[in-house]
């Protein structure tokens, strides 16, 4: 009995002290919470892009750091993805996976959780973080925040560090191949695309309208279609054309880079559609249409024959006139 007793409580302790070396190994999860004073909270990633990437200087961010009570100096370190920064030895090597992010360390957090006003230019000085490769479409990055003591020559613990994970796309999508009619007249205008190869990272398409045709006088309509989309569908109102009015509109494709939708990177304009605004006619109003057999009499149709209005009214009259008979 004591032996199945001991058995039972083995079993029992040992999901325990299994789980207990994965929980100490996780990392705490820090995270830029603004980019330029835009709120990061409903972001999945947290991108730099290439308008970031032109004025890094000036490019601000707040770092708010987890289980970051008594907290007051944070140091950081910049690293590539998975670079294990909190050894020693990735610290310290020539492979450029760990480098001190600047000469201010140690960073104050204010409030025990946030460190504000970082600039992205401490995060390209550590030699880490690329932000000119254009052949780098989405690359992840991240940030060690070592709590109160600079980490020097030792291992930290895991409850003395956080990550927080930033991702860098300088990388604006394709020009789009049209597939719809390079000319179309109408009161709606249809212009559609084959879906790009870089279609999962698109955020939105954007419309644009160019009275001259010259793509380089091309402006913004303010109208757009979702980043699955192949199709946008206009109304010659919404381009402001009245009848007989043309213009050249074209699309362009925005990837997700940004912290709001529509301020990423954004591709090159497509090929024009040339539209020309026309009056819709009704079938009878087309002059190709010949209309000599329509009637406007509700009860007659084009062959001449009743219409079902008239069978109605001859039932109805001879009901009445059977119903006086037999009275």
């Amino acid at each position: 009995m004591r032996n199945r007793f001991l058995f039972l409580a083995a079993l029992l302790a040992a999901p325990m002290l299994l789980a207990a070396p994965s929980f100490a190994q996780t990392e705490q999860e820090d995270t830029i919470t603004t980019i330029n004073e835009e709120s990061t909270v409903n972001v999945t990633k947290k991108y730099f892009n290439a308008e970031n990437c032109a004025d890094p200087a000036n490019t601000l961010y707040d770092l708010t750091l987890t289980n970051a009570d008594g907290v007051t100096n944070a140091y950081l370190w910049a690293g590539v993805q998975n670079a294990g920064c909190e050894q020693n030895i990735k610290r310290t090597d020539q492979q450029l996976l760990c480098r001190k992010m600047a000469n201010s360390n140690p960073a104050q957090v204010v409030d025990n959780t946030t460190v504000f006003n970082l600039t992205l230019q401490e995060l390209v000085d550590s030699g880490i973080v690329d932000c000119q490769n254009t052949a780098l479409v989405g690359q992840p990055y991240w940030i060690y925040s070592f709590r109160t003591q600079d980490p020097g020559g030792l291992d930290v613990a895991t409850d003395g560090y956080g990550i927080a994970e930033l991702w860098v796309d300088v990388t604006p999508p394709d020009e789009l191949s049209l597939t719809s009619q390079p000319m179309q007249d109408g009161s709606q205008f249809t212009i559609t695309w084959s879906s790009p190869a870089d279609s999962t990272e698109i955020q939105l398409y954007k419309l644009y309208r160019s009275d001259s045709g010259d793509p380089a006088s091309a402006v913004d309509t303010g109208l757009t279609a979702q980043g699955t989309a192949t199709t946008f569908t206009v109304n010659a109102s919404a381009l402001d054309l009245a009848v007989g009015e043309s213009t050249s509109v074209f699309v362009t494709a925005v990837d997700m880079a940004a912290v709001t939708p529509g301020n990423g990177n954004e591709g090159p304009l497509s090929e024009a559609t040339a539209v020309t605004a026309a009056q819709t006619l009704g079938f009878c109003d087309d002059p190709n249409v010949d209309c000599s057999g329509c009637s406007v009499s509700p009860l007659v149709v084009p062959t001449s024959q009743p219409s079902s209005g008239l069978w109605v009214i001859g039932l109805a009259f001879a009901f009445v006139v059977g119903w006086r008979l037999r009275r």
